[in-house]
């Protein structure tokens, strides 16, 4: 997922005129429970931190800006009687880096990361280090893709694999290095390169736990051959049927699990072919999202092993043992419960997508956006217009047809593979598109098509239709992208993924226009006319150029480094005349200091803020909370959460 900065062909200066410092919105509601979460990816670390006999959570998170090991103290007390506890808002213990795994030996918490083991880690986080005689970078990948990362998740644990009472080292390995990065489907959209590969290897120690020696690492096998799962396996060594030897169960860079039984023996394991998971009713367990990082924990004291599993958006997941095994001896689950926190700071997911809009219809600006997950969630504005710091209420996902609105990229949908199946990086636009005096969603994704979902319902109770696509006369056969095996359909609008559809009346018709990337990474302006009684886009034109009269190139990479611009539009200085915001360590004012022969002049006029919140990047959108008719900022990050600016034009 992570990106290097993107390119913009605009000349920057420094910001003439920046506001008061970003804040995170607030629930502002006592009694309020949520989902917990940290932001991009959750690490969990199920232990007793404060010492009063339950359990609490402790989460990683190693994204920007919520970078931390984080404390969610357990508020209800005894997990053997409230498995789903409510937890306090986190506090935080430290920074972080990435593949902090937990060891439980003996009752005691002992927590490593590649290369290193950190005391005092439920007190402190990361604070104390002491490096391990085994280097974090021991591992060659095997692999022949030259693009893209080699070893991503590289996940340390102890545990007495071979029952001789020292503590060997186990380490989990996720190789990229034959999966490459992206753009390798072919013309039928298969993916033409090798998958992930989870591998799992033991250091063997030849000396004791007080004093180490480790042998060189030898690959876990299951039926003769490697255990490997689809990425990030997470080794849990434990013993899941309850015949005296230790199991192994892994999770994976998507949504599953898979379990290897030991047929062997507690002193010399011998490992059956995996077989993945299914829950109590006999369908596959699997998570909501991917990237997903179980943790095996007796969490409710019944004597069997629970799973504590951390998902991509930075929640945490209970995966209740149900003590019973299959006819094949394995393990049973009941499907994911994600942990509840008290109300603290809004959050959808992971690079939350807003847009303020008073989408009910009572007169105040809520917020409604999309996220990695693919969903859209409203949250809907308690305190009326005219106040600053409103609460919420809890998000609540937009649904179409009697069910929550998601997209997902499948196998073939992202042009970076089959990896990102659970993705759908939803991003958009509310506006009235088919003049009824509705407010409809107009939104880009990870799949590239653009498409609006019509409200059939009421101002003030939207329902949503299905997506139509949206659709472009175009002059000339519509260009194809110069990656991907996707291609334009009719006259259905195919362009960079990841980047945010803006819709606003830029001629001053009276009719709302698209301006979105097209596909060369231009800020292109898809107008709307009336044609025969129909409302119609036009073919696109590079209409918003530089002070050079360049075209706004906003993007000029290609294939998984596409798109992912994020932009809204507001009169943000007070002028007259539209500008943009565009996404950057915050946001980037573009503003507008022209108009001539049909093209908007721009320049950036720099950063809104100081601060730098961005991880893969962060999305614009202005709001009113206030009532005075002045925009403001609010930007979705990669943690989730809304961060907001006031302008500094407004008192």
């Amino acid at each position: 997922m992570k990106f290097a900065a993107l390119v913009v062909c605009l000349a920057l200066a420094p910001c003439a005129a920046i506001g008061q410092e970003l804040e995170r919105l607030k629930y502002q509601q006592p009694g309020l429970k949520v989902d917990l979460g940290v932001g991009l990816w959750a690490w969990p670390v199920p232990c007793d931190a404060d010492g009063d006999g339950d359990f609490d959570l402790i989460v990683s998170c190693p994204d920007k800006p919520s970078n931390g090991v984080w404390l969610f103290e357990n508020a209800s007390g005894d997990t053997a009687a409230h498995k789903s506890p409510a937890f306090k808002p986190s506090r935080k213990l430290s920074s972080t880096v990435h593949y902090v795994m937990p060891s439980y030996i003996d009752g005691q918490l002992r927590v490593l990361t590649p290369g290193a083991e950190h005391p005092g880690f439920e007190k402190t986080g990361l604070t104390q280090r002491v490096t391990l005689p085994v280097s974090a970078k021991w591992y060659v990948p095997q692999g022949k893709q030259p693009k893209g990362p080699k070893v991503r998740h590289n996940q340390w644990r102890y545990v007495d694999y071979d029952g001789d009472d020292a503590l060997d080292l186990v380490v989990g390995i996720e190789d990229w290095s034959y999966y490459g990065w992206d753009d390798a489907y072919n013309a039928a959209g298969e993916w033409t390169h090798e998958l992930l590969h989870g591998f799992v290897f033991v250091f063997r120690n030849q000396g004791t736990t007080a004093e180490p020696s480790y042998a060189e690492p030898f690959q876990v096998e299951a039926e003769g051959k490697p255990v490997d799962t689809f990425g990030c396996p997470s080794p849990n060594f434990e013993d899941f049927d309850g015949d005296g030897d230790l199991d192994l169960l892994c999770g994976e860079f998507l949504d599953g699990f898979t379990y290897f039984e030991n047929v062997g023996s507690r002193t010399k394991p011998r490992y059956a072919a995996g077989r993945r998971l299914t829950d109590a009713r006999g369908q596959r367990l699997a998570m909501e999202l991917q990237m997903i990082v179980p943790v095996a924990f007796d969490w409710d004291r019944d004597g069997d092993f629970d799973l504590i599993v951390g998902d991509e958006d930075g929640r945490v997941a209970l995966v209740e043992n149900t003590g019973e095994l299959g006819d094949d001896r394995t393990p049973t689950f009941l499907p994911p419960r994600y942990f509840q926190q008290e109300a603290d700071e809004l959050k959808c997911g992971a690079l939350a997508t807003p847009c303020g809009f008073d989408w009910d219809g009572d007169g105040d600006t809520d917020l409604v956006s999309g996220n990695t997950a693919g969903y859209i969630e409203f949250f809907e504005n308690l305190s009326g217009p005219k106040v600053e710091y409103p609460r919420w209420a809890a998000p609540v996902r937009l649904e179409v047809e009697g069910k929550p609105f998601r997209i997902m990229a499948g196998p073939n949908g992202s042009i970076q593979g089959p990896a990102e199946a659970k993705w759908g990086y939803t991003t958009l636009s509310i506006a009235d598109w088919d003049g009824d005096a509705l407010p409809d969603i107009v939104l880009n994704s990870i799949l590239g098509n653009v498409v609006w979902l019509r409200n059939l319902g009421t101002r003030s109770a939207p329902q949503l239709a299905a997506p139509q696509p949206i659709e472009v006369e175009w002059d000339k056969p519509q260009p194809a992208l110069a990656w991907g095996w996707r291609k334009p359909q009719g006259k259905a609008l195919l362009t960079q993924w990841r980047t945010t559809p803006v819709v606003y009346d830029f001629t001053g018709d009276g009719l709302p226009d698209l301006a979105m990337l097209d596909q060369e990474g231009y800020l292109a302006l898809f107008e709307r006319a009336e044609r025969e009684g129909r409302r119609v886009l036009l073919s696109p034109r590079r209409a918003f150029v530089d002070e050079r009269g360049a075209p706004l190139q906003l993007n000029n990479r290609t294939a998984g480094g596409s798109g992912r611009r994020k932009l809204c539009v507001a009169d943000w200085d007070g002028d007259g005349k539209f500008d943009f915001l565009l996404n950057s360590a915050n946001a980037d004012f573009l503003q507008q200091v022209a108009a001539q022969d049909g093209q908007w002049v721009f320049k950036n006029a720099g950063t809104l803020a100081k601060r730098n919140i961005e991880g893969h990047d962060v999305s614009p959108t202005v709001v009113d909370f206030n009532g005075d008719t002045i925009p403001d900022f609010v930007g979705g990050a990669e943690d989730g959460r809304f961060y907001y600016l006031r302008n500094p034009r407004s008192k």
